[in-house]
């Protein structure tokens, strides 16, 4: 009922909006800072790998966790009680994941089921669809949650939300620009740094992380061999059928790995773009969620299932007749099927009934043609009023000319 809603009042909301001229596609001026930079050893104790993350200079990520803690969870106790009994019903994580969480509580000083407990963020923001993200009401969260899980719509975090956009470029390599979107903003922001994966005193894989969180979110691998290589953003993607929390739920309860350290387990283990998406196409799943992935001019964004894959766009192929074939974009939603929550996601800078994506790709038409997008180009599309969010992360990457710069938004 309250979809058909949605749909009902969508033409008219949008149709307001236009004749009053909401819709802006002016650059969000953006000052940055370079994210901190963390190395993880493999080859030592799981529950050491993290021991001097807590102490790098000019930052505060054990201050910044315990407010994270104090402020949304420590007086929660509907909410922890819930998130806790789900966690521990789940039980221990695989011994390598379990001691790295401990070695993380150990050194924060954090409740164990809490640090344990907020491993599951990803997989369970794919239950705040836009309208609960838009009011916090715990109403219209009956409207998608059991009764016995109700309290998870007290969940602090929104988000990740993101917009992913991997281009053929006017040198003809392939860059890949990432926004992550994750509130609250104040926190989240000073909780981002760049971890350093190495193992026998060689680097593995980068990935852009947020202290205390084991998995990967953006992870980069590029190799001296130009042939080799590869970048994986994850994006939320909310379930496309009705028994999707349920899904989701019996695969926590199952004990089945967690996505984000599947995503981990790929990029240390595989070196080469086309085994990668292989290995990422192949693996299960807890919850839905897209998989964008870029190499030496290639690209394709998966929407995962948790028992395969759902929809597939490759760069360069003819995804869409209304779309141009030298870039490919993800948000959040199905949008090649008319996912309507789109319409409903607030977070962009247009608000509500202005998708991110949209936004994006107006930004594209305008400023560039087909074969001309550059890396700037990408960039002031990220900034761009209409995409930009509760974003704590921005990269561009590409892998051909092993190049990465990865930003911090400052607080706008």
């Amino acid at each position: 009922v309250l979809l058909d809603t949605m749909r009902s009042t969508l033409t008219t909301l949008v149709g307001i909006c236009c004749i009053f001229g909401i819709i802006s596609t002016c650059i969000i001026s953006t000052d940055a800072h370079d994210l901190a930079v963390y190395t993880i050893d493999l080859d030592a104790p799981p529950e050491e790998r993290y021991a001097g993350l807590f102490n790098i200079p000019n930052t505060n990520f054990n201050k910044t966790v315990w407010k994270f803690y104090n402020d949304h969870f420590a007086n929660a106790p509907k909410l922890t009680k819930v998130l806790y009994e789900i966690s521990d019903k789940r039980g221990d994580e695989n011994e390598e994941q379990q001691k790295e969480i401990e070695g993380l509580a150990q050194m924060s000083k954090l409740p164990l089921k809490f640090v344990k407990s907020i491993q599951m963020l990803y997989e369970l923001q794919t239950i705040m669809v836009p309208i609960v993200n838009f009011t916090q009401s715990a109403a219209l969260a009956s409207e998608f949650l059991p009764p016995e899980y109700r309290a998870l719509s007290q969940i602090p975090w929104r988000g990740p939300g993101c917009t992913g956009i991997i281009a053929r470029t006017s040198d003809g390599t392939v860059s890949h620009a990432r926004n992550l979107d994750f509130s609250p903003t104040d926190i989240m922001a000073d909780l981002v740094y760049e971890g350093v994966f190495v193992k026998g005193g060689k680097e593995i894989f980068r990935s852009q992380l947020i202290a205390g969180y084991t998995m990967v979110i953006t992870g980069f691998k590029m190799g001296a061999d130009a042939e080799d290589g590869y970048v994986i953003e994850r994006n939320t993607r909310y379930a496309d059928h009705k028994r999707g929390f349920e899904e989701m739920m019996e695969n926590l309860f199952s004990g089945r790995q967690l996505n984000g350290w599947t995503l981990r387990k790929v990029l240390e283990s595989v070196d080469n773009y086309d085994e990668a998406v292989a290995a990422v196409a192949a693996a299960p799943y807890t919850s839905t969620e897209y998989a964008i992935m870029s190499g030496v001019r290639k690209g394709t964004i998966m929407a995962r299932n948790p028992d395969g894959v759902a929809h597939t766009q490759v760069l360069g192929e003819e995804n869409d007749k209304e779309r141009r074939d030298d870039y490919i974009i993800m948000t959040n939603f199905d949008f090649y099927w008319g996912d309507v929550r789109e319409w409903f996601d607030p977070t962009g800078g247009n608000g509500m009934f202005h998708p991110r994506r949209v936004a994006a790709e107006e930004y594209l038409a305008k400023h560039s043609r087909p074969g001309t997008i550059t890396d700037q180009v990408l960039w002031d599309t990220l900034n761009n009023k209409g995409t930009f969010a509760d974003t704590v992360f921005q990269g561009v990457f590409n892998v051909e000319k092993a190049a990465a710069t990865l930003t911090v938004p400052d607080a706008q």
